[in-house]
């Protein structure tokens, strides 16, 4: 991961939480009635819950509100919208609607649950930092959660920058002079003091690119983008001193996939900065050909999908809604139990639901497992997991049958398969 050691427990173990000081039944209850909101949400008009969207949204914009808090006074955005497609899930899965969910939480609910495995294409090995760490990004950034910082002191005063944050300012002084070498030595030192800041993970990226380390920075942007937005062209162009700066080193990525089109590293960083410079056109240009190329990758998909729409993928381009206004009613005590299944790479899940509405989830990968528990709530064939470590995994499940339910997550792109759970006992 992104950050120190090794990947932290996903569930108690060693993972601090992340979630107000509740009760689970507190929480339990919280769930629920934001799941069942989603009928308030069916019922406004766009303009109305798009509003409410600002006010509910919880996904990658509340988990990174710390970390954006230290750059204020240089960091001026992300990207701008999610694309049509993104507006059409929300049009039609209220539920998504009602935890104002987007395509980053989406990506951090699969992560947690291993509901799609990660692989990033562009990772070939770690890079050293400050304090004898090293930055994995084998793994997506939101799966480093960073220790609590200690208590503010007589000779420390509370609004004190973050340990690290003048290491970052050297770094972006030493960028715009163009002195990349250095620019990359004080990041590393930042990222000693602050490895799960996603922007100073998205400020390296830019130093690789800035130095023609195409790879290198594929593989950082695809850690951050994985769970959120890139930068927007307010803030990429305040980090260097013209234009023509930015334009030359644009100019020598272009020549370069010219050079060798099969370079899909740089390609994806090319379609990044396309988005980053609002040209979504010829960022989808570059994204359909990362698609052909590999098909199963689940972020380019979702980047496409963002800038060219379903059609781009081959899907249909008003699909219908998954959540019809006679949803099927599934009931809570038919799913008390526990319950496996098996996935795609040979990955294989356990989930337990238990009658007072607390749920453990586990998936082994490679040998390797993972887990979860949190809190569960059910409104008609929508089930909405809660862990502890924060966020909100949404899924369509069928009315048990046999022993046997089909389970989706609400949101995945088209042609996901989903999950088939069989009861164990």
């Amino acid at each position: 991961m992104p950050g120190l050691g090794n990947r932290p427990d996903i569930g108690t173990g060693n993972r601090p939480g992340q979630l107000p000081n509740r009760t689970p039944e507190q929480r339990r209850d919280g769930l629920q009635d934001r799941l069942a909101s989603r009928d308030e949400f069916r019922d406004q008009n766009r303009e109305d819950w798009q509003d409410r969207r600002d006010e509910v949204r919880e996904d990658w914009q509340d988990h990174y509100d710390d970390f954006y808090d230290n750059h204020d006074d240089w960091h001026h955005g992300c990207w701008d919208g999610e694309g049509s497609w993104w507006n059409h899930m929300w049009d039609d899965h209220t539920a998504l609607m009602a935890f104002g969910t987007t395509m980053w939480g989406l990506n951090r609910a699969a992560y947690w649950s291993g509901y799609w495995g990660y692989e990033n294409p562009y990772y070939y090995e770690s890079y050293p930092i400050e304090g004898g760490a090293a930055i994995d990004y084998s793994q997506p950034l939101t799966e480093y959660v960073p220790a609590e910082q200690p208590a503010a002191t007589p000779t420390t005063p509370a609004d004190a920058p973050a340990p690290g944050m003048s290491d970052f300012d050297a770094a972006r002084d030493a960028f715009y002079k163009g002195d990349y070498a250095a620019a990359l030595a004080w990041t590393n030192k930042a990222l000693g003091a602050m490895p799960g800041d996603p922007i100073i993970h998205e400020f390296r990226a830019l130093v690789m690119f800035a130095q023609g380390k195409y790879k290198d920075a594929a593989a950082g942007l695809y850690s951050v983008l994985s769970v959120g937005p890139g930068w927007d062209w307010t803030t990429m162009s305040s980090l260097y001193p013209n234009v023509d700066a930015y334009t030359k080193q644009l100019r020598a990525l272009e020549t370069a996939i010219k050079q060798n089109p099969q370079s899909s590293d740089a390609r994806f960083v090319l379609a990044y900065h396309y988005l980053t410079c609002g040209s979504k056109d010829a960022a989808a240009g570059q994204l359909k050909e990362l698609y052909k190329a590999t098909p199963q990758d689940n972020l380019v998909k979702e980047l496409l999908l963002m800038t060219a729409g379903p059609e781009a993928i081959g899907a249909s381009a008003a699909p219908a809604a998954s959540e019809p206004a006679q949803a099927p009613q599934v009931p809570a005590a038919d799913l008390v139990g526990s319950w496996s299944a098996a996935g795609q790479k040979g990955t294989k899940f356990e989930m337990g639901l238990a009658a007072d509405g607390k749920f453990t989830w586990n998936y082994t990968q490679n040998g390797k497992s993972e887990s979860a528990k949190g809190v569960y709530a059910l409104d008609g064939n929508v089930l909405a997991l809660e862990p502890e470590s924060g966020g909100v995994m949404l899924a369509e499940i069928s009315p048990p049958a046999q022993g046997r339910i089909d389970f989706k997550m609400l949101g995945a792109p088209p042609g996901d398969p989903g999950l088939k759970f069989a009861k164990v006992r």
